[in-house]
């Protein structure tokens, strides 16, 4: 049994892995070719609008979802229930945005704000029904299907909104591509579940689920909210297209590091939940996950500041350097965030959703407090971004606090969890600077840091034996060796068996 659940969880981080990688390369790309042909401006415009819609989002998913996951007796009239709730949401937020757009869109000064966000509000109903499936799916551990729907809806909205923006229709090209992605991954992912919501609705479940979620909304609530106000702040107080610069400076270290976090919050939970009677075994997949987390994810921020400009310059052009400074102060900020998310799974695994709440009101009353200095005590846009990152930490420090108290997972040994990526990461740093160097072109410049920052840190791994590398190695190749015995045909009485196949 224990052999079974450890191949599946690692099936569906695999599985997981590669819905998130490969679905965020895609992204890139789509970023990167729609960065070239449209103007700052219309991306300052679709982060002021995406502030609001991820808000009603948040408020219509966050807690309800996790509680039907958490839920180990949850059935058909849970999830009924929930959708019902949530379709319900959806339609009372479309109708405030909606008689809300025109005085959203005094602060920001563009006249296409008001239609667009009428029109991209229409995807929190896509959101609602897509939320339940999925939750359903997360459930399943069944990964697979998340990977091929989100692939595919990012190709088919990718490719549309491509054509919109070289057909000149600039702001609506980007709500075009996420309306269409919004749907397009509710299609793909109920065609392959094919889950039916029924014509029922219970109050005391509704009450059940509420009963758990209402502290992780709060806690939700409090962190959208603060992410929310910087944008707000910058795009009301400062001119120009700081907004934008301060979003697409987000935006791609948040790719890798939302990236990693997903897998942790959609795989990582359920199985954390199927064993929260055993807290010693818990703490012992925590460490692991944080140490092949940091594996990850600190050289690929570390490196991914150190090519920031050249990066920057050759994939979006020389219009969009002014966000480098925001890109490196978020890789510092994102660097640990998997890592702290990865903790908080593993508290709310044991129902404990009030310590969720407090952590994140602690966290973020610190944030505003930060953010008021950022704001009245400094004139430039980029105090703000260096806030955020103060917070960031701080966040971490309060969440390592709890794991101390609740799994006796001490300070020394999270920080010593975390420590050895740092340090290659340090090394790396330094091998791709010394590239930098060299007088050749932009475009090699940046191939030829990247191949020697990845060679730099992946050899290090392989020449020091790092234990959290050769724990994903080796848990890659049994789960390989795994599949390919199931895949080989039974031996037959009559015929070839074992090593005679090979005489």
């Amino acid at each position: 049994m224990d052999q079974t659940f450890r191949n599946k969880t690692i099936s569906g981080v695999i599985w997981k892995a590669m819905e998130s990688g490969g679905n965020q390369i895609v992204k890139l790309v789509v970023t990167v070719v729609l960065a070239r042909l449209l103007d700052p401006q219309n991306y300052a415009t679709l982060a002021a609008m995406t502030i609001f819609i991820d808000l009603a989002d948040t408020i219509m998913k966050r807690g309800f979802v996790t509680s039907l996951i958490q839920r180990k007796d949850a059935d058909n009239t849970d999830f009924s229930s929930v959708l019902w709730i949530m379709l319900s949401l959806a339609g009372i937020f479309y109708v405030a945005l909606y008689f809300l757009a025109p005085s959203l869109a005094k602060v920001y000064q563009d006249p296409l704000f008001v239609p667009a966000l009428r029109v991209m509000a229409i995807s929190l109903f896509f959101g609602a029904f897509n939320s339940v499936q999925g939750a359903i799916v997360q459930r399943k551990l069944e990964f697979r299907l998340f990977c091929i729907a989100a692939l595919f809806s990012t190709l088919i909205s990718g490719a549309i909104g491509i054509y919109m923006a070289y057909a000149g229709y600039g702001l609506w090209a980007l709500v075009a591509q996420q309306i269409i992605g919004s749907l397009s991954n509710v299609v793909i992912l109920w065609l392959l579940d094919r889950w039916k919501p029924a014509l029922v609705f219970s109050l005391a479940k509704a009450k059940s689920h509420f009963g758990f979620g209402w502290k992780l909304l709060l806690s939700s609530l409090l962190d959208k909210g603060y992410s929310s106000i910087n944008g707000l702040i910058l795009g009301a107080r400062y001119v120009g297209d700081s907004l934008a610069f301060y979003s697409r400076g987000k935006q791609l270290p948040g790719m890798v590091s939302e990236n990693l976090n997903s897998v942790a919050l959609s795989v990582l939970f359920p199985a954390y939940a199927l064993q929260q009677d055993d807290k010693e075994r818990v703490r012992e997949m925590v460490r692991k996950t944080n140490r092949s987390t940091a594996l990850m994810v600190v050289p690929m921020m570390a490196g991914l500041a150190a090519v920031a400009t050249p990066f920057i310059s050759v994939l979006l052009t020389d219009k969009w350097l002014p966000t480098v400074p925001y890109l490196q102060m978020m890789c510092i900020a994102f660097a640990f965030y998997p890592m702290e998310a990865t903790d908080l799974q593993a508290l709310l695994a044991l129902g404990k959703s009030d310590i969720y709440l407090v952590s994140e009101i602690i966290k973020k009353v610190f944030g505003v407090i930060v953010l008021a200095i950022s704001v009245f005590a400094f004139t430039t846009p980029l105090a703000i971004s260096w806030g955020f990152v103060l917070t960031s930490v701080f966040s971490m420090i309060v969440t390592m606090a709890y794991m101390k108290k609740h799994f006796a997972y001490r300070w020394r040994d999270q920080i010593w969890d975390m420590l050895p990526p740092m340090l290659l990461s340090v090394v790396m740093w330094g091998a791709v600077y010394a590239a930098s160097l060299l007088p050749i072109p932009q475009f090699l410049s940046l191939i030829l840091q990247i191949v020697c920052g990845a060679a730099v840190y992946l050899g290090l791994a392989v020449l020091l034996r790092l234990e959290s590398f050769s724990y994903l190695w080796n848990a890659m190749k049994a789960y390989l060796g795994k599949n390919r015995k199931r895949e080989e045909p039974p031996c037959r009485p009559d015929g070839p068996c074992g090593t005679d196949r090979i005489i």
